[in-house]
This record gives C-alpha cells, structure tokens and sequence, in this order.
C-alpha cells in the first residue's frame, strides 16, 4: 500500500502540471483521487484483525502477570472500538480486580453497563470480589452461590473460584474453600501465584480436627482433594516423630507423583517437625512447697513428675526450687546460673507479676498463673508464656456455650464473694458482647444454712409472695396461693462450688425452675465422679477438662499411676495434677508454644498460645445424668498425648 501511495502522488503532481490551467479536468481528477484515496484505507476486515492482535496484546499481558498493563490494553479497546466498549471496560475492571486495584475496579463497574446476559455476569462476579475485599464475606458468597458455574466464561474463572474460595473459608465453610482452591489451580499459570494458592491450600486442609479427616477420607472421590487429606492425616498423627513422619511423606509422594505440594510444603512439615521435637535439657521447676500452696504445688509437682517418668524420650534433668512471691527473681537467676534452659512456674499471681517486670529474662518461663501485666517487655517478647486454670475463661466459655444453644435472656447467681463477683463479671461481659441480656444477677452466701433467699430474688418469687401477701390483708382473709416464679428467662448461669450447688438446684427445682437450664463452670463438678451428692446437680450443663470427663484419658497408663502412687482419683486436687501434666508436655516440646502451632489436646483441655502468649483452654462440655457427669461431646483436635487435672469446688485459688 506505501508503494501504491507514492505512486498516486507522484501522477498527482504530473496531472497538475499538465491540467493546471483547466478547472473543469482539475474538479474531476480531485473527485477520482479521493475516490482512491478512500479505497486505500483499512477496511472492516483489516480493522477486525487490528482489534484481534489488540485483544491477543492484552491476553498476553495477562498471562505474564502484568495485570494493570492488560487493563490499560483493554481501556485503549474501548476507546478504539466504541460498539465493543462495554465488554472492554469489564475486562479492564477485571484485570484490575486481580491486579489489586480496587478503586480503578469500582470506578469502571460503576460506570458500566449490563446490556446482555455476559456483561451482567461479568458485573455479579466482579461486584461480589468487590464486596469481598470489603470485608463482606457473606454478601459475597450469597451473591456468588447464585451464579451458575457453568456459566461462568473463562476470563473470570480465576476471579470467581477464587472468590468463592475465600469467602467461603471466611465464612466457616472450609470443604468448600478446599474445593474452590482446587478448581483455581486449573486458571493459573505464574509460578508464584500456583505457590500462593498451593500455601492457602494447605492452611484449608490443616483447619480439620483428625476424626473429621478421617471421616471425609473414607467419602472421598475427588483424587486431588483425597491428596490433600492423606497429607494432612499424616501431619497430625506424626508430626512429633520426624523419623516416621519422613517415611509416610515419602510413600505418600510415591503416590502422588507432581503433585504441587511436593516440592513446597513437605520440605515444611519435615523442618517444623524438627522444631516441634527439639527439646530442653534441664528443666528448673519454681513451687511454693511450703506455706498455704504447699498442697497445690505438691499436685503440680507430682502431675509433672509422672509426665516426665512415662515419657519415653530422652529425658530432661528437673531441678526443683522452693520459691514464692518474695525470692522469685532471686530463685529464677539462681535456675538461669545452674544451666536450667526451661523453667516452669511460678504460681503465685504476685510471683509472675514480678517476674513480668524484669526486663531481662535470658531463660524461657512457662508461668502457672497469670499476671496482671500480660502485655510487660518480657510478655511480648514470648519469654514469659502464662497458664493457668483461670475460672474468668470458663465463664466465658459457660456464655458462648449458652449462646450457641439458642439462648438469649439469662439469670446469674454467684456467691458473695471476690471470685464469684470476678467469675460473674466475666460471664457477663461475654455475655453482652455476644448480644445477650443478663435479666438479674444475684449473690448467695457461700457455705449458708439458707439458699432460699437468694433463689427466691432471682426467680423474682419473693414478689409474688408479697402480693399475695398484700391481697390477703386487703380482703382480710384467707386465700389459696399457688408460688409463681418469672417466666422471662432462657436459663440461669450458676458460679456455685460444688457445695453450695448441693443446695442451689435443688431450691431451684422447688421454687418451680425446674424447666429452665443451669450452666455453670467446672467448679459445680466435685471432681470425684461417684459422689453420691452429684445426683442434686441432675441435668446441670457445665465445662470442664478431659482429665475429668474422657474415659479415654481415665484408662491411661499416666491416670492409673498417679491412682497407684499418690491416689489422684480421690484427691481434692486432681485438675493441678492435670495442670503438672499439660506443664510438662508443653515445657518438654516448646515447638508448642507458639502462636500458630496446632491445637494440643492436652488433659486441662485442647490448648493454643494466644498472640499476647497466654495459654487458652478450650474445655469440654458435660450434663450430670443419673447422677454423674456426661460429657456431651469429643475431643475437639490434633495432637493426643498421655496429660493431667485438678476439681472445681476443691479447687485451691492462688490467686
């Protein structure tokens, strides 16, 4: 065409030479070459194949990763080809989704139509991520649920599986995250975004406890997804035995050749599995073994000991040092000159406080209660972990269980005393923020001769009393009175030991209550499962740890050593043998404690290292039937180990 152009011009000018005294001739050439001219340009044909090379520009864009160039590529389209520009503007919106630019996103999605049924799927998929990134995962998965995937063209493949994937795994709905992460990997191309969803992937798959594993193996179709879960079930049940935990990853790799994980997260589980099992040499146990928590520190004692005798690794050295509030830096540097690389303890609420205002703490310490300044240098630095058997967590617990139920209007009864008023106040707390209302809170006397009194005031009976009263006064004679009590409440949150339980429920079930459910905290439980007592805390819901309530963990060979040699069954203290043992196992692998290590099933309950390093125990929830403590539900998760405990009303309260 450039030659042929060069040509016309150059008869251009030998034609004007040659005519440019004739107007007639001049009009007509001017006429033919435009004519010429005209036919020289680009036609349909040539302009499609124009777009078609533009289009394929912006596709390659994508598929190198450079996003917001594919954008710009697509927003040049619209430009050029106004019949098309619609279509070009959503692809732009959606090249600006992936690349992370939300606001360029929302600005084009606002100004776009939704002409055909394309253009309003394409607006569905991309305003759903929008809603996403949001923070408004269950408007994004609602809108998402209702587009039929089949419909979905493939330019939006990728944002939509991966949408679904994460607003379904925001929402709780981790299978069908799982699931969607699969579908994903079909979409993508980089390697670094196959390693980002391989990574999210996994973190899906080790959210599920072992026996749901084990569940959702065994109904298994889908070979990638039965990947994953043989995976994962091998991470649980080895990850403390590096030696088989190499093997099984091995054949497992045998069994599923190229698979991503491979090459990414086995080298992972190896190396974590090193860190879980590397373990302290010495240990320094720091105890009040004399004055009013000599008993409590023996249990915790013992519940180590035996931990550490039925431990069949290699064995750390314990040094064992008498030590209280008063000497507890002194006996701490003291552990740190003797080569103790590991201390546990101490007890005493005011012994880790001072300890949490030292600012040098070169050895790592596993505090057995919880201190007052958890957010100290030392307590941000992990140096000082916090555990402890704390009865504000369980009335939390107590408020979330009773939520979960269905309820919504409580009554509250604790004793007068600091810590029924610390135990109430946390439950209510919990209970607010929950959006519950606590219609009346009472307090008893502790250990009274009278529980009438205050059962009465919270089921608002003594008022129907005095309106009888005040009716048979006025008419001056007698009346039949049938005793009402109020019938606005769900339940009744009780902080009762168990003996003053003995005589609250029943006072409950004569007072007409009987109906309405009591949930309390482990502290309603004596600890001695045949006490005959137990049978007037019939139908009481309540918390408490698997040392008291697993039938599993009754049979152990650690339980029945510590029945032999120190009668733990019949102690007033068995939940402190509990805490020794969990103090033991935690102190032994310090792999851990830490913030993302995996739930550990330990015998005060499943255990997890908060981010402000505490320990928080997740318990398990029982009802008394027929005169003992059922437990309700099974143990929640990852890592069984042989553990230990101590009761509720016998409970010692360092505090």
């Amino acid at each position: 065409m450039d030659l042929f152009r060069a040509s016309l011009i150059k008869q251009i000018v030998i034609s004007r030479l040659i005519l440019h005294n004739n107007p007639m001739p001049r009009l007509i050439l001017f006429i033919f070459l435009l004519t010429l001219l005209a036919a020289c340009g680009p036609g349909p044909e040539a302009v499609r194949e124009i777009r078609a090379g533009q289009e394929q520009d912006a596709r390659a864009l994508l598929r190198a990763g450079d996003y917001a160039g594919a954008a710009s590529a697509y927003l040049k389209l619209a430009e050029q080809d106004p019949s098309r520009a619609a279509v070009w503007r959503l692809e732009a919106a959606a090249a600006y989704v992936v690349a992370g630019l939300f606001r360029e996103a929302r600005a084009l999605l606002a100004e776009a139509g939704r002409e055909d049924a394309r253009q309003d799927l394409y607006h569905r998929v991309l305003t759903a991520r929008l809603e996403l990134e949001a923070g408004q995962a269950g408007a994004a998965l609602a809108s998402l649920n209702q587009i039929a995937e089949t419909a979905v063209p493939a330019s939006l493949g990728k944002i939509y599986h991966e949408s679904l994937a994460r607003a379904g795994f925001a929402s709780g709905a981790y299978r069908d995250a799982a699931r969607q992460r699969l579908k994903l990997q079909a979409y993508l191309t980089l390697p670094a975004e196959i390693r980002q969803n391989t990574r999210r992937l996994w973190a899906i798959f080790t959210t599920f406890p072992p026996d749901e594993l084990n569940a959702l193996r065994l109904a298994a179709v889908d070979e990638a997804f039965l990947s994953w879960l043989e995976l994962a079930a091998l991470d649980h049940a080895h990850r403390f035995q590096p030696a088989v935990l190499s093997d099984a990853l091995n054949a497992w790799r045998a069994r599923y050749p190229g698979h991503p994980a491979a090459s990414l997260i086995l080298p992972e589980l190896l190396a974590e599995a090193a860190r879980l099992t590397a373990r302290p040499a010495r240990f320094g146990l720091l105890l009040p073994l004399a004055g009013p928590y000599r008993r409590a520190s023996a249990a915790i004692r013992d519940g180590f000991l035996a931990a550490w005798y039925l431990d069949s690794s290699d064995k750390a050295e314990i040094e064992i040092y008498d030590s209280d509030a008063l000497n507890i830096v002194e006996r701490y540097r003291e552990a740190a000159r003797d080569g103790v690389d590991f201390v546990i303890g101490p007890l005493e609420k005011e012994a880790v406080n001072a300890l949490l205002a030292e600012a040098d703490l070169p050895v790592r310490i596993l505090a057995l209660n919880r201190g007052d300044d958890g957010q100290s240098e030392a307590g941000r630095a992990g140096r000082l972990i916090q555990f402890g058997l704390w009865p504000e967590d369980e009335a939390r617990q107590v408020a979330e269980a009773a939520f979960a139920d269905g309820h919504a209007l409580a009554l509250a009864l604790a004793p007068a005393t600091p810590w029924g008023r610390r135990v109430a106040a946390a439950f209510e707390a919990r209970w607010g923020e929950l959006g519950g209302t606590v219609l009346r809170q009472i307090e008893f006397a502790s250990n009274s001769l009278d529980y009438g009194a205050a059962v009465k005031a919270l089921l608002n009976v003594d008022g129907s009393e005095q309106r009888a009263r005040a009716l048979r006064l006025q008419m001056n004679r007698q009346l039949h009175y049938v005793e009402r009590r109020r019938q606005d409440a769900d339940f009744i949150f009780a902080a009762a030991p168990a003996a003053d339980a003995y005589q609250l429920l029943p006072q409950l079930r004569f007072h007409r209550a009987a109906d309405l459910p009591v949930y309390a905290t482990s502290h309603i439980f004596s600890g001695t499962a045949d006490n005959p007592r137990d049978a007037d805390l019939e139908g009481a819901l309540f918390i408490d740890m698997p040392w008291l309530l697993d039938s599993g963990r009754q049979a152990s060979l650690i339980q029945a050593a510590l029945n032999r040699n120190w009668a733990q069954d019949k102690s007033a203290y068995r939940r402190l043998y509990a805490l020794g043992i969990d103090a033991y196992q935690l102190a032994a692998r310090p792999g851990r404690l830490r913030p993302n290590a995996p739930v550990f099933n330990g015998a005060t309950g499943d255990l997890t290292l908060t981010p402000d390093h505490q320990i928080r125990r997740q318990l398990r929830r029982a009802r008394f039937a027929g005169g003992k403590p059922v437990m309700l539900e099974a143990a929640a998760a990852a890592d069984p180990a042989p553990l230990p405990a101590m009761p509720a009303a016998e409970r010692p309260r360092p505090e």
